[in-house]
């Protein structure tokens, strides 16, 4: 049997390139890569699994591959559910490339109130054609980072995306192998957490929140992540 028939969600790495150099971005600390995913290869590695859904993206900026909406048409028009996170800075010139493309679900990478005001502009205009043709598709997410210095920030973000009518917001933890950037304390993220419910019943918005860890950690099992170069990591 195929081993990778195992593993229910593909995280693939459409390029490493981005338009932006965020302080908490693992980039700054891995190889450059020029490498950009074909779709030929894309299609190669979803025809070899068996997956579900698909996560088109890595450590770079998604939209930074002319392909990228070609291999979510694809991979929706095999029945499988397909999800793009992106900075934002790049909606305006792909709005009509994103509804084409069949879409299940664009993710917006946020952690800092500064860089959110910078597109709102962008987030608005994706919202407001969604709504206006009436789209079930794609869903619109906010996905927060947390850090230790973003830590304050965090309310002020779920309500701008609460305003914005967002369909979900996630928050992440950051990797606690970033060398760059700390996490906060256990007793921080409890009282976070605590507010961070109370906020979504009140603003009356989705939220999930990172799962406890756990070991195994259950992306690991049912997922797996394949870089722009072609490797295979957990």
């Amino acid at each position: 049997m195929n081993w990778l028939n195992r593993y229910l969600t593909l995280q693939i790495e459409p390029t490493r390139r981005c338009n932006l150099n965020c302080k908490i971005c693992m980039r700054r600390n891995l190889n450059e890569s020029s490498a950009q995913l074909s779709l030929e290869n894309f299609k190669k590695i979803l025809n070899f699994g068996n997956f579900q859904h698909v996560c088109l993206h890595g450590w770079g900026e998604p939209l930074l591959n002319p392909q990228i909406f070609q291999m979510i048409k694809y991979a929706e028009s095999q029945g499988i559910s397909t999800e793009l996170t992106t900075n934002g800075t790049l909606l305006k010139e792909n709005l009509g490339k994103i509804f084409d493309s069949g879409l299940s679900i664009i993710a917006l990478g946020i952690h800092n109130k500064k860089i959110l005001l910078s597109i709102l502009p962008q987030i608005k205009e994706l919202i407001r054609k969604r709504n206006k043709e009436r789209l079930k598709k794609p869903k619109i997410y906010m996905d927060i980072v947390i850090y230790k210095e973003n830590f304050d920030q965090i309310l002020d973000l779920m309500k701008i995306a609460s305003q914005l009518n967002i369909d979900a917001i996630l928050l992440h933890r950051l990797f606690k192998v970033h060398p760059n950037v700390e996490y906060i304390s256990a007793e921080e993220e409890k009282k976070l957490f605590k507010k961070a419910k109370e906020l979504a019943k009140e603003l009356k918005i989705k939220l999930y929140l990172p799962p406890r860890p756990s070991i195994p950690c259950v992306a690991v099992i049912y997922s797996i992540f394949i870089t722009v170069e072609g490797k295979i990591t957990p």
